[in-house]
């Protein structure tokens, strides 16, 4: 009975380091499996962490790259925006100017309608006659040369030519008499072009409105004429003249 507990005893001494050291074992290589596994999850975490980081970074750039591709739309807008206010005030100013410069011309042109209306005598030239006669003599001609440098300066202008005669013969014959005398005053003054002739009003009026009185020599004399009127605008209207009236 002893024997056998002693036996019991030895068997239990031998199987226990045998167990111990059989759980130690399993132990250590539990623990290296579960450290695989802790390792392999933390690397599994770290890709997923390095990936998300790549994808944030892919992200932010995205954003900063958008954020300055808005700013310099912005800046190119403001300054486009900029250029055509600019171009908007500089057409103002120019349709200002435009509108002014209008208004004057309007001004003008109303100043030289007004003068138009209302001409002065510029210059008046009498010629004499002799008794029945309607030809011009070398003075006559001399004295109606002033006339053609008296228009040469003129923008407007034109010329009134009224014959008349003294009361001696019928009065439809002096009437003829008049208007032939105006004629030959007329040809010289449009002769080499030197007065258009569109600008000469011509008039006979025979012995109507006497210069003097008929009863005496001279007064016949000084009736036997042609008198020659240059007639313009007033001052202001040959000035503007020089635009478009």
């Amino acid at each position: 009975m002893r024997h056998n507990n002693v036996m019991r005893m030895s068997a239990i001494r031998v199987a226990l380091p045998l167990m111990l050291f059989t759980t130690g074992c399993a132990t250590k290589k539990m623990v290296r499996q579960n450290v695989q596994d802790l390792e392999a999850k933390i690397s599994t975490v770290d890709k997923k962490v390095d990936q998300k980081t790549a994808e944030l970074s892919d992200q932010i750039k995205d954003v900063d790259h958008r954020a300055e591709t808005g700013i310099a739309q912005a800046q190119k807008t403001g300054e486009d925006a900029g250029q055509q206010a600019s171009k908007a005030q500089q057409d103002a100013q120019s349709a200002n100017t435009l509108a002014e410069k209008g208004v004057s011309t309007a001004n003008q042109t109303q100043q030289t309608v007004n003068s138009l209306d209302n001409p002065q005598t510029v210059k008046t030239e009498t010629i004499l006659f002799g008794v029945n006669r309607a030809t011009l003599s070398e003075d006559d001609k001399a004295q109606l040369d002033t006339l053609e440098q008296a228009v040469s300066g003129l923008k407007f202008y034109s010329v009134n030519v009224t014959g008349y005669t003294d009361k001696t013969g019928p009065a439809s014959y002096n009437l003829e008499l008049s208007r032939r005398r105006a004629d030959a005053v007329v040809r010289y003054l449009t002769g080499n072009d030197k007065i258009p002739l569109e600008r000469i009003r011509i008039l006979g009026y025979g012995e109507e409105m006497p210069a003097a009185d008929n009863k005496s020599r001279d007064g016949r004399k000084q009736n036997r004429r042609v008198e020659v009127k240059i007639l313009a605008p007033q001052a202001g209207g040959q000035t503007s003249a020089t635009a478009q009236p």
